[in-house]
């Protein structure tokens, strides 16, 4: 492993036991606990950030690596604190902090003023663990609806070629673009579908600021499937044709799913494909989304 040319802004922190003063690395370093670490000699600090650079696709040491190379240091070393952090943890947790950011300036977007708009755009949100229903219903909602559908396992399929899905990673990527793709046609004054899991509170809350913040109409909708055996038979026996990605998902996926599916307490419409057919939940969406007009 080379080391990698370090940005003005890190070589500093390189030698600095008290961490970063500011920015994304000073946000990362208070939730990570790094004063407790102590004094990392230069030269292992700086192979270990780079190599945390490296592994971002980043051709620069930055204060953010440096972070992440001194809790990948003492963990080599065996003398991590206790109560801090594991590396892996502290990677997801500087995806999230740039995620947060970059949420942000979409929440911050304005609408482009349409005087001849005869109502407001709609976001539509179908939610739901695999095997719900939630793409069947997206598909059908796109036809009635003249919207397209934004799908996040589309889009990650699209991804998946050039290798930047990590672990760290692709929850807070697929919610991202999937923001920036709902930001950008409420702007246009169109309607959006998504069709995603949506199993984080804080990602529902993101589209429906975004979409409410852009002027439209946000339209919650938790798909679930009261029998799971038809569950089960849907996730087994499916293959989406989704380029680049699997053709499904096992069923100890599901479950793990449905153990971090985070409860939905803003009102919204909830629809059961086990109980109701396909064309009784269409109408009962489209309903729900004329009486929010």
């Amino acid at each position: 492993m080379v080391d990698l040319p370090v940005h003005p802004s890190a070589d500093a922190l390189l030698a600095d036991p008290g961490g970063p003063k500011d920015g994304i690395a000073a946000e990362l370093a208070a939730r990570v606990g790094l004063a407790a670490f102590g004094v990392v000699e230069r030269g292992v600090l700086l192979a270990a950030s780079s190599s945390e650079a490296e592994r971002l696709g980043d051709v620069v040491v930055r204060p953010e690596h440096v972070v992440l190379g001194w809790v990948r240091a003492v963990e080599e070393r065996g003398t991590r604190p206790p109560g801090v952090p594991a590396l892996e943890v502290v990677r997801e947790r500087l995806q999230a902090l740039m995620a947060d950011r970059a949420h942000a300036e979409y929440e911050a977007l304005r609408p482009i003023p349409r005087p001849d708009a005869v109502r407001r755009p709609r976001t539509v949100l179908l939610a739901g663990v695999p095997g719900t229903g939630k793409s069947t219903l997206a598909e059908a909602l796109a036809w009635r609806l003249t919207a397209p559908v934004f799908s996040m396992d589309w889009q990650l399929g699209a991804l998946l070629p050039f290798g930047g899905l990590r672990t760290d990673n692709t929850t807070h990527l697929a919610e991202l673009n999937l923001t920036a793709s709902v930001a950008r046609q409420l702007q246009l004054g169109l309607d959006v579908i998504v069709d995603a899991t949506g199993h984080r509170r804080e990602a529902r809350r993101r589209w429906r600021s975004v979409t409410e913040r852009l002027g439209g109409v946000f339209v919650g909708v938790e798909c679930v499937c009261s029998d799971e055996a038809v569950q089960r038979g849907r996730v087994e026996g499916r293959a989406r044709g989704i380029p680049g990605w699997p053709a499904t998902v096992s069923w100890d996926h599901v479950l793990r799913m449905k153990q971090r599916w985070e409860s939905w307490d803003e009102p919204h419409l909830v629809v059961d494909s086990a109980t109701e057919p396909p064309e009784v939940g269409l109408r009962r969406v489209l309903d729900h989304c004329a009486s929010l007009e």
